[in-house]
């Protein structure tokens, strides 16, 4: 019987010492995978703030070197620059501290949306037409947040590589799902290779983000047919538990 006794208690010793290994393993791998996913997270808000304001204020400076001859359009280039700058470090600022995108920090997403493109067309001169449709709600922060990047991307793209005429934005409510459509008349280009000046790193990132609400991102686009993005997510309310 205590022959019995001891033998029971080894193996209980045993297994609560394998089940201590276990959960330092797991701990680990969390611990791992919470770095990598900070590690992304950080990418895209890089990409999305920092990268693209980079890209803008670089537009402008060459705009400014082409109107050389004209002093006032040469200020007015340096002053949107100035202007852009100001607004990515502020960005940059914000997603650092994992914060709401600026445009949303007072504004619900159509607002929000209406003022990033008519930035977009401020500095481009490319003329964006908005439109929404369904029953305008607010919906959780990562939603919103996740939207406004797409649309964001969707427009610098658009801006870098497609050489378009106009630009048309639809934000759709529906009952479970919201979606963003982005649409340029511009070049278009091979979606099997895209061949962005950014590797192909803002496709990635907008795709990481609508996956990571369990939505669905569609890039319709080939060469001379010009592009659209098209981002579907569930229609989370907002002070919804995350």
């Amino acid at each position: 019987m205590i022959a019995e006794l001891e033998e029971s208690g080894a193996k209980l010793a045993a297994l609560a010492e394998e089940n201590a290994g276990l959960q330092a393993q797991l701990l680990t791998q969390a611990r791992e995978a919470g770095v990598l996913a900070e590690r992304q997270r950080l990418a895209r808000e890089i990409h999305d703030t920092i990268a693209q304001g980079l890209t803008a204020i670089l537009t402008q400076l060459e705009a400014a070197e082409g109107t050389a001859g004209d002093a006032g359009a040469v200020r007015a280039r340096l002053d949107a620059a100035r202007a852009m700058a100001k607004e990515s470090l502020t960005e940059a600022r914000r997603s650092v501290q994992a914060l709401r995108p600026a445009p949303l920090h007072e504004a619900q997403l159509p607002a929000a949306l209406r003022e990033v493109a008519a930035a977009w067309s401020r500095s481009t001169g490319v003329p964006v037409a908005v439109s929404v449709t369904g029953d305008s709600r607010p919906l959780h922060v990562e939603v919103e947040s996740t939207l406004l990047r797409v649309a964001q991307e969707a427009l610098a793209n658009a801006g870098k590589h497609a050489g378009a005429a106009r630009v048309g934005l639809t934000l759709s409510y529906m009952e479970d799902v919201v979606a963003l459509d982005v649409r340029d008349d511009g070049r278009g280009f091979d979606p099997a290779n895209p061949g962005a000046t950014d590797g192909g790193f803002g496709l990635v990132a907008m795709r990481q983000r609508v996956t990571r609400l369990a939505g669905d991102l569609t890039i319709e686009t080939a060469p001379g047919q010009g592009t659209g993005v098209s981002a579907t997510v569930p229609a989370i309310p907002a002070g919804s538990v995350s």
